[in-house]
């Protein structure tokens, strides 16, 4: 089953952020910021999501979130601990609040406690230091995490969502906030900031658990009314309402299919190919983004947009090979060598840079 289809099924089933509370004024706390990927490991078998990794690289990428973008926030989100410190710390010393988020996917629950409370320590000497840190406690455990949906991996899990029967929801909502619950208190033992969690738009979140309600917010609706009251709906927990993701792919039709969007490529050509039917429209993505920036600054929620690079799609004058059409980021990635993940690169803005820097500006 495809994510988009477990995001649909699984639905069936005011205030500023407060790390962002030292900031000039409350128009400051409005700028949008980004998601920054570190390397995630999605598959033992397999290395991070970002094979080409260096600190000088890291920095240039920074450079470019905190002058160009002028975002005053980052979430910073991976599986090496020693990269998500390294870039957070950079992060805080160009002035950036920054959303630290460790990411362990399909590993026993006890291992991802332990990852995360490693993490925690390392996001607490940062804030010894001075720096505005704020600890995320992993991101759509639902999905990610074993032990709360039957399936050995995250595939099988979503998979299985569509066969799970009514009654059986109940006691899976119960099953992810008391892993929840673990990881609150874990991230607390070892971080003395503000606890908050990545969770998608249609996970049963108890969100007591947490200083604030952290959104991987991928609806679509037509009217911007809509998207108000369908954000209303958090503002019960009397918590700070943060917007850890949101964005779109880009192609026309993104937008609708939310976070599944990134679903259009053919794995089973060498080098993967772009599926027909799907065609490069960098307006699409710009638009969208501006206006769900416009509609969470009504709302008064810091946003996040996901992502600002992703180098494992490369893009290509050949629409069939242009894997940036499935990227949900900011800038695009031109390698030296295309079918080469090794290979050095360079990166240019799409018209997702431009419309966030505008809304910065």
């Amino acid at each position: 089953m495809k994510r988009a289809t477990f995001l649909r099924a699984a639905a069936v089933g005011g205030l500023a952020a407060l790390g962002l509370a030292g900031e000039a004024n409350a128009g400051q706390r409005l700028k949008a910021g980004v998601t920054y990927d570190t390397g995630t490991l999605h598959f033992p078998d397999m290395p991070l999501s970002r094979v080409s990794w260096s600190r000088k690289l890291m920095e240039q990428e920074l450079d470019a979130i905190s002058r160009r973008l002028r975002c005053p926030s980052i979430s910073v989100f991976g599986t090496d601990i020693d990269r998500l410190t390294a870039t957070a710390r950079a992060a805080v010393e160009r002035g950036m609040t920054v959303y630290v988020q460790p990411r362990l996917y399909d590993h026993p629950q006890n291992e991802v406690l332990d990852h995360l409370a490693e993490s925690a320590r390392q996001a607490e000497k940062l804030c010894r230091r001075g720096g505005k840190v704020i600890f995320a406690a992993g991101c759509e455990h639902l999905l990610f995490t074993p032990g709360i949906i039957p399936g050995a991996n995250f595939q099988e899990r979503i998979a299985a969502v569509g066969t799970i029967p009514p009654e059986e929801w109940p006691n899976i909502y119960q099953r992810l906030n008391t892993f929840l619950g673990k990881a609150a208190d874990t991230a607390r033992a070892n971080f003395r900031g503000t606890v908050t969690y990545g969770g998608a738009f249609f996970e049963p979140v108890d969100w007591s658990l947490f200083d604030i309600v952290g959104l991987d917010y991928y609806p679509y609706f037509k009217t911007d009314a809509e998207y108000h009251a369908d954000l209303a709906q958090y503002r019960k927990w009397n918590k700070p309402i943060t917007i850890l993701e949101s964005g779109c792919c880009t192609y026309p039709g993104a937008p609708e299919r939310g976070a599944g969007g990134y679903d259009i490529v053919d794995y089973t050509q060498d080098p993967p190919v772009i599926k027909p039917g799907f065609v490069r429209d960098e307006r699409v993505q710009a638009e969208h983004i501006t206006r769900m920036l416009r509609i969470f600054a009504a709302e008064g929620m810091p946003a996040h947009i996901y992502t600002f690079i992703n180098p494992e799609a490369p893009h290509s004058p050949v629409r069939e090979r242009d894997l940036d059409i499935s990227a949900f980021s900011l800038v695009k990635v031109i390698r030296q060598h295309y079918a080469d993940p090794y290979s050095p690169y360079r990166w240019e803005p799409k018209e997702a840079f431009h419309a966030v820097a505008r809304h910065n500006a």
